[in-house]
């Protein structure tokens, strides 16, 4: 008896071993695991962290056009003021000397009297001084005002021409020429990064060509830009079929219209206004950039490479987002970056 106990007491102690042995393989797997996803998480702090500073920079940039625009708009004013002067000015002048004509032809008809010539003839040659004075500070003051008029108009084309700077920083419009290439493509998650950052012109949310020999690859959307290189998502739909992005591929910014400086319309000859330039055509095969309706939101909610959701790539098929647990929404107005919901309608077709 006593050996059969003995026998299932080794049985039970062999089996508790076992089963020790598989809890402590799970736990180090677990660790590992917690390890890996906490890494993932400083990873993706530290990103958030760099782009609030780029946002904090672009906003002190707009803040010191801002400035900028408010002083020139106050000197403006003073500009105006001193023209109204001027006018003022020229219209006493301009009063004063139909006065002086009129005491002049009254001079002239008071020649009759031969007492009087003498006298009339002294007036006459003070009434002519006092003209010829008169003259020359009514010159003066044409001559002030003209300049004054040159400045202002001078002064209104920096602030149109600073605001349509503004206004095209905010819309991602790159004001320059701006060729690169692909430094790193990363087409499994659907972004890139081009060679050139703000040192070269580049702007948050403008759009880019990507081509290769000359054919084009697909259009990108930048979301983040540093000194001497950029980030951008490679946007849905515009990836040509079989086709993938690669280092050293040429990249060029995509055709938009310049935001106007808001200056006084030329005139065409004849007095009708100049006709406007026709918009440059899309060389991906779409509208013009600047077409009448507005081109639907390209993160309108559907999967950034135009399939299904990006594989994780820390190892997990579907890990939960460390800041808040759902897809991010859309920063431009449309639906979940990388959600599952509806496909929304390719923009460039």
């Amino acid at each position: 008896m006593w050996k059969v106990l003995l026998v299932i007491s080794a049985v039970v102690l062999a089996g508790g071993g076992y089963l020790s042995w598989e809890n402590h393989n799970e736990k180090k797997a677990k660790d590992a695991e917690l390890a890996s996803t906490q890494q993932t998480l400083e990873a993706r702090l530290a990103s958030l962290e760099a782009t609030n500073a780029q946002i904090a920079q672009l906003e002190m940039s707009i803040q010191m056009l801002n400035d900028e625009t408010e002083a020139l708009e106050t000197e403006k004013i003073d500009l105006d003021a001193k023209v109204v002067e001027a006018e003022s000015n020229l219209r006493a002048q301009e009063s004063k000397l139909k006065t002086d004509s009129d005491r002049l032809e009254k001079a002239k008809a008071m020649v009759g009297s031969i007492a009087q010539i003498e006298s009339l003839q002294r007036e006459m040659e003070q009434l002519r001084a006092q003209i010829e004075e008169t003259e020359i500070e009514v010159t003066q003051l044409e001559g002030a005002v003209a300049a004054a008029q040159v400045e202002r108009d001078r002064l209104e084309k920096v602030a149109a021409e600073m605001v349509a700077l503004r206004n095209d920083q905010e819309a991602g419009i790159i004001r320059g020429p701006f060729e690169s290439t692909i430094r790193e493509a990363y087409n499994q998650w659907g972004f890139v990064v081009v060679n050139g950052g703000y040192d070269a012109g580049v702007v948050n949310r403008a759009q880019l060509n990507v081509y290769r020999r000359g054919q084009p690859i697909c259009k990108l959307l930048v979301t983040s830009v540093e000194a001497g290189k950029s980030a951008a998502d490679i946007i849905p739909g515009s990836l040509a079929p079989g086709q993938s992005v690669r280092e050293g591929d040429y990249v060029t910014k995509a055709v938009t219209v310049r935001t106007p400086a808001v200056v006084p319309a030329a005139v065409a000859p004849g007095g009708g206004a100049a006709p406007a330039a026709p918009a440059a055509a899309d060389p991906f095969g779409g509208g013009a950039m600047d077409g009448g309706g507005s081109a639907p939101d390209p993160f309108g909610g559907g999967a950034m490479d135009g399939g299904g959701s990006a594989p994780d790539p820390f190892g997990g098929s579907s890990a939960p987002d460390p800041f808040g647990g759902g897809a991010a929404p859309d920063p431009f107005g449309g639906g979940a970056m990388g959600g599952g919901g509806e496909t929304t309608p390719d923009p460039f077709q």
